[in-house]
């Protein structure tokens, strides 16, 4: 799949967070960050922008049990995102501007470049904005997968998913954690299943976005 940038920048008017429905996430971004839309060259379609700017993500990928809390509670600021799809639910008109063409794009399209290869189908980036968002992030790399009922994290050092309140999933460099609806926590160290839950994740991410949350649906059910 092939993305470039179009010069064809926004800036953000002033600073704004936005809460999702799901209500374990929130997203903040700053005044001034600029915007750059990502096309699908093959298709000659804009599927999502380029965010040069920070971006903060509170998660609270945390629920509770009788036994106590399990998950993790995650604060982070990136430099840099790609945002999948082109509407989106924190991004509306009245926060941003058009702004003259930049005079140097090199570096986004380095970027662009380094993204690319993680993008294995054409198919994978829905049009359809209501099917959930994705955050690719920049230094440091990791990707969310956020809609009205789940959050899904994968990171360099960890998967952790967390849908409504009570159901959690938590895959770690040493263990692997589950926690069905019933608040019933199920917990290993073994390597294979570590391995194998791995695996069956970044099966899920070999998909559609639409088809994500409800393949994620799929494993909570299970759970």
């Amino acid at each position: 799949m092939k993305l470039t940038v179009k010069n064809r920048p926004l800036k953000t008017t002033h600073s704004f967070e936005y809460t999702f429905n799901n209500k374990h996430v929130k997203v903040s971004i700053s005044k001034n960050s600029i915007l750059l839309p990502i096309f699908d060259e093959k298709k000659n379609r804009q599927i999502g922008f380029l965010l040069d700017g920070p971006i903060g993500i509170i998660a609270d990928l945390l629920v509770h049990t009788k036994e106590g809390a399990v998950g993790e509670i995650i604060e982070e600021t990136y430099s840099t995102a790609l945002l999948f799809p082109v509407q989106l639910p924190f991004l509306t008109r009245d926060q941003v501007k058009e702004i003259p063409p930049l005079e140097e794009i090199y570096h986004y399209e380095e970027v662009i470049n380094k993204y690319r290869l993680q993008i294995k189908r054409e198919d994978y980036i829905t049009y359809e904005e209501k099917k959930g968002i994705m955050i690719q992030t920049y230094n440091p790399a990791s990707l969310w997968f956020i809609n009205n009922e789940s959050t899904f994290l994968v990171g360099t050092e960890e998967i952790i998913a967390r849908r409504g309140e009570n159901r959690l999933i938590w895959v770690a460099k040493d263990s692997f954690t589950t926690v069905n609806r019933t608040g019933k926590i199920h917990s290993t160290t073994d390597l294979f299943s570590i391995k194998k839950a791995r695996k069956t994740f970044h099966k899920i991410l070999d998909v559609p976005l639409a088809l994500v949350f409800s393949s994620l649906g799929d494993v909570f059910t299970s759970i």
